[in-house]
């Protein structure tokens, strides 16, 4: 008898598997369900034989509660999403309720939390100091850019103020006094001309080009 190498072994064992497989499958697909139903049976006669049937009827009842919590969770959830798109349940897609949805409920939850803490804040000492805080931080670059900017620009933002009632916050009002000329107000008309005005020291256009040409 010649000898058979392992490499050989392993492919004529991997073939007859395949095989002896093929006809199991053949066998199953004539009565469908048969294997999925002698699997679950089996494992009934093994918790029963180990003595685990009381245990596995509480699994049992935890598992079907957590499925009718569930059945409710989405129900809560599709009528959440109902209220804060302004429509009834029954007019809502039939789909899951999935990451899209609850970022929508919980944008609308964000928001309006937002507000009411504003509102409690503003009923507290504390509070009150933290909104002012908060106001500033969120005027920071407007303050910045005041700050930094000519006086007409001061004058405008003023202007805009006035007209829009609002009160400048602290730093604001600080951006608005650096380097700020003496008669400088709010309630001054802003210049013509703007920021392409020429100043008092340019003197006259003709001789500054003069001078520059005959430097040249």
């Amino acid at each position: 008898m010649p000898n058979i190498s392992v490499t050989e072994k392993a492919h004529w064992r991997d073939r007859i598997a395949a095989r002896l497989d093929k006809k199991i499958e053949s066998l199953a697909a004539a009565v469908p369900g048969l294997m999925d139903r002698i699997k679950r049976e089996a494992r009934q006669c093994a918790i029963a034989s180990l003595g685990l049937a009381a245990l596995q009827a509480d699994i049992d009842a935890v598992i079907a509660a957590r499925r009718a919590l569930d059945q409710r969770e989405e129900q809560a959830e599709r009528g959440m999403l109902a209220i804060v798109r302004g429509v009834a349940v029954a007019d809502l897609d039939d789909c899951d309720y999935g990451y899209s949805e609850r970022r929508e409920v919980e944008s609308a939850l964000f928001r309006r939390a937002a507000a009411h803490e504003d509102e409690l804040l503003a009923a507290d000492d504390i509070g009150r100091h933290v909104l002012r805080l908060r106001q500033e931080k969120e005027n920071l670059l407007d303050t910045v850019w005041i700050a930094t900017s000519p006086a007409h620009i001061k004058q405008l933002w003023c202007k805009v103020n006035q007209l829009l009632g609002v009160v400048p916050t602290h730093l604001e009002r600080a951006a608005l006094d650096i380097e700020a000329p003496k008669e400088f107000s709010c309630d001054d008309p802003i210049p013509a001309g703007g920021a392409g005005g020429r100043s008092r020291d340019d003197g006259p256009a003709t001789e500054r080009g003069t001078a520059t040409f005959n430097g040249v």
